[in-house]
């Protein structure tokens, strides 16, 4: 009976299939003229399969222990000291009229014994003649007038007979300054006047402890003191072409050398020997409180020189030259 069911189903089975096929022809048809009425790259476009991007991972930030800086120290600077140029003090006058020899004797000067004949010399000697007129080399106001019988202003009673104090207007660094002239004749100036540069205060003489007539000339700082006393060739200004030398003579160890002898010679042309000094002796005298000398030489004529020395049997030697109006500093370094 099976069979017979199939046979009868057969032919409407092969119909269906048959309008099937038509009905999927026509479908195709009608798409094909759908899409052939389309633009290529549209079309192209739609065909073409979208690429998705597979996601990458985004990496997390791994945590790092970075330790905290540690602060350095930075020391602050400290300022550079500003080394001072000695300041130059040739304040003074000359002691005397133009007509008068103005220059201190180089035979006895400042810190010098004159050859171990005298005592340490503390000023400097101008020589002229009994009476000749002083003349205040500085404004000021005199704070001493007369003779040194009953105070004491040098090495004892009576040591410059006859003198004259004057402090000066001017300080020096903020130190008073004082200018002493000893063993006069005559004084013209009383207590507390107030001179001007030239004003007539006195007159040559050799009152005191002095030998033959000649005016002594100190110069005396922070203190009117025989203990205070300064080089007066530092202090006045040098006369028409000429100038100052001042130096040291020193060791190995930078320690000034005292009492000991030095030579200047003139080297224009052919040398000739002009001066002799000495260094200052150890106690008893003061170096100038900048340059810190160990010995000087005023009004030398302008011109080259050279300075020697022998130190142990060795021979130094420092060329230098002196300009008008200006101080020339040496050193003279012994090893």
């Amino acid at each position: 009976m099976i069979s017979d069911y199939r046979d009868r189903n057969a032919p409407a089975r092969k119909i269906v299939l048959a309008i099937l096929g038509v009905v999927l022809a026509l479908i195709c048809l009608i798409a094909a003229a759908f899409f052939a009425s389309w633009p290529v790259g549209t079309l192209a476009a739609i065909l073409q399969p979208t690429h998705t991007p597979t996601p990458t991972p985004t990496a997390m930030p791994t945590y790092t222990n970075t330790p905290l800086p540690v602060p350095t120290f930075i020391p602050t600077p400290s300022p550079t000291p500003t080394v001072a140029e000695p300041q130059a003090h040739q304040w003074l006058e000359r002691p005397f009229s133009e007509e008068q020899c103005n220059e201190p004797t180089r035979y006895y000067p400042y810190g010098s014994t004159g050859g171990g004949k005298y005592r340490i010399h503390r000023g400097a000697d101008l020589p002229g003649p009994f009476g000749t007129p002083i003349f205040a080399a500085a404004r000021g106001r005199v704070i001493v007038a007369g003779e040194d019988a009953r105070v004491i202003y040098g090495e004892r009673l009576g040591f410059y007979g006859q003198l004259v104090v004057i402090q000066l207007q001017e300080q020096y660094r903020g130190q008073k300054a004082y200018v002493l002239y000893g063993h006069l004749s005559q004084v013209h100036v009383h207590f507390l006047q107030v001179v001007e540069p030239g004003d007539l205060i006195g007159e040559v003489g050799m009152s005191g402890v002095a030998i033959g007539p000649h005016l002594h000339l100190e110069v005396r700082l922070g203190s009117n003191s025989y203990q205070n006393t300064r080089n007066p060739e530092l202090w006045l200004r040098p006369l028409p072409g000429k100038g100052t030398l001042l130096g040291r003579l020193v060791d190995g160890e930078g320690q000034p050398i005292s009492a000991h002898p030095l030579t200047v010679y003139r080297t224009e042309g052919e040398e000739r020997r002009w001066q002799d000094a000495t260094t200052y002796p150890a106690t008893d005298v003061n170096p100038d409180d900048e340059w810190k000398e160990n010995f000087a030489l005023g009004d030398i004529p302008a011109g080259d020189y050279v300075v020697k020395t022998y130190v142990n049997g060795h021979l130094y030697t420092e060329n230098f030259t002196v300009r008008e109006g200006e101080t020339t500093y040496v050193i003279i370094e012994v090893p």
